[in-house]
């Protein structure tokens, strides 16, 4: 109940007795020892002196309520556009409000500074962090492709066997090396805003089927069944279709790598909404409930994942989010309820 409401019943039980009172009085204590005119004159002198207290008291009450409701909403207000918008505002105070009232006023005006500056702090650590990551990013990309390209014309030219098995290890190894320097500069793009789209309509049921053809090979080098489930016709969506391929492509290489032998991935489309859901189900090993909170920040890796596959670096799925939202979309992911494995569920507005 508003504090208003509750100091107008308050006035309202407080009328009532004084009502009550009043009338016991007149029609009781003054009609014993008084008659007649002098009777109606106590009558209508005690009824004036209710009534000017009942004025005084509704008076008090309103300067009450105004010293304390009014502050009081202006900082529900206040703390509503901080955690809405950010936006700290300021909060008028009566000079004539409650030390108490001033005093919280005060101390939220003290935490929602503390807050912002927080803020401001972390986000000039996550710049200089993103700037640090671009620039190393741009020194080793230019030195790792020299490196790939000598080890690729060494391994043109005359080597023993166990020199060339030492060749081609170190260039399969460089060009992950590069790979890694090209993701890193991707995060560094999106965290500054300037990752670049080429947005038009795209035929999500014809990514599917491609990714399907695409992934085949893949999935039976580890033993799993990759199928595409029959689903209805979807409109087009308005995306880059090489971004959204990339995270399609990143959904399913994941789903097969962490899926054991004999399990299966299924790919799915649905519409509902205005909204199209490309999923990609797997009966693979999961994800722990005490990971599920961090699957999509930057680097990180659940423990099941670490011990069955050793490869990668925990920037794919951060990527992939980053990327559908920016479509204006997203990525969300849950546990299957019918069996093992994970299902997850890339949501893009259609056009």
């Amino acid at each position: 109940m508003p504090l208003g409401g509750f100091l107008a019943i308050f006035f309202l039980l407080l009328a009532a007795a004084s009502g009550g009172a009043l009338w016991y009085y007149s029609t009781h204590a003054l009609a014993a020892v008084l008659s007649g005119a002098a009777y109606l004159f106590a009558v209508g002198k005690s009824l004036a002196l209710a009534a000017f207290i009942l004025a005084a008291v509704a008076i008090i009450f309103f300067i009450i309520a105004r010293l304390l409701a009014a502050p009081l909403k202006r900082i529900t207000r206040a703390m509503q556009a901080f955690a809405d918008k950010g936006i700290r505002a300021p909060i008028r105070v009566p000079r004539l409000a409650p030390r108490e009232v001033r005093e919280l006023i005060g101390e939220f005006a003290k935490m929602s500074a503390s807050v912002e500056a927080a803020q401001a702090h972390d986000k000039e650590v996550a710049r200089v962090k993103s700037d640090f990551i671009s620039t190393a990013a741009h020194q080793l990309r230019t030195p790792l492709t020299a490196v790939r390209w000598a080890l690729e014309a060494l391994s043109a030219t005359p080597l023993s066997e166990d020199q060339r098995s030492l060749v081609e290890n170190a260039t399969a190894k460089s060009k992950d090396l590069v790979a890694i320097v090209g993701t890193l500069l991707d995060i560094s793009l999106i965290e500054s805003g300037k990752y670049k789209y080429q947005f038009a309509p795209l035929d999500l049921a014809a990514l599917l089927e491609n990714a399907l053809a695409d992934f085949i090979p893949l999935a039976g080098e580890h033993g799993v069944h990759l199928a595409l489930a029959p689903g209805a016709a979807a409109p087009p969506v308005r995306a880059d279709a090489e971004r959204i391929k990339w995270v399609l492509n990143n959904l399913i290489e994941n789903a097969i790598r962490y899926t054991p032998s004999g399990g299966s991935v299924t790919l799915s489309l649905a519409v509902a909404a205005g909204v199209a859901f490309l999923r990609v189900r797997d009966t693979g090993i999961g994800i722990l409930p005490q990971d599920r909170g961090n699957i999509f920040e930057r680097f990180f890796r659940g423990g099941n994942a670490l011990s069955k596959e050793s490869e990668g670096n925990g920037l794919g799925l951060y990527i992939a989010r980053q990327i559908a939202r920016d479509h204006g979309g997203d990525i969300s992911f849950a546990a299957n309820e019918n069996g093992p494995g994970t299902t997850f569920t890339l949501a893009l507005p259609v056009a």
